[in-house]
């Protein structure tokens, strides 16, 4: 089960990079007790040697994470970017992506984490969904928009 609620959103977020974008998703995620307090160490630190940008259109988006043991209890954290801040290319590390959408996974079983990742990505492959959510104008919006693509329950997961 996933958890999920408007807590877990940084709306309208200006960050400076992708390190503050991944602190302060780590942030929300540990204030409710879903992940350890060096989560946000562990995913910047997974993030250097494994990029997760992502070059989809209309924008890019990322997915950073880290490995289970930080994870208490497995959890959805979304930042939707003001402006854009550069993540590295999953593909082509070399590569710098201008990122707008950042999808913090926190799993606790592998399986699932899979899972998550195929769901997210498979719905945004699709333009038009990256440009639906991005035209949300609340949090709550978000969280709405989310739970019904990905189709997460009300509870949460």
């Amino acid at each position: 089960m996933l958890e999920f609620n408007a807590a877990l959103i940084a709306f309208d977020l200006y960050a400076r990079d992708a390190r503050e974008v991944i602190d302060l998703l780590a942030g929300k995620l540990q204030a409710q007790q879903l992940v350890s307090t060096d989560y946000g160490a562990q995913t910047w630190s997974r993030e250097l040697n494994h990029p997760t940008g992502l070059p989809t259109r209309p924008f890019c988006i990322a997915f950073p994470h880290a490995d289970a043991e930080g994870v208490n209890r497995s959890a959805l954290a979304v930042a939707m970017l003001r402006q854009p801040v550069v993540f590295q290319n999953m593909a082509d590390p070399e590569e710098g992506l201008d990122v707008m959408l950042v999808f913090m996974l926190a799993n606790r079983n592998p399986e699932e984490q899979i899972q998550t990742l195929r769901n997210l990505a498979m719905l945004f492959g699709q333009p038009e969904k990256l440009v639906e959510l991005r035209d949300q104008l609340t949090p709550q919006g978000v969280e709405d928009w989310l739970r019904r693509e990905l189709c997460l329950g009300q509870d949460g997961g």
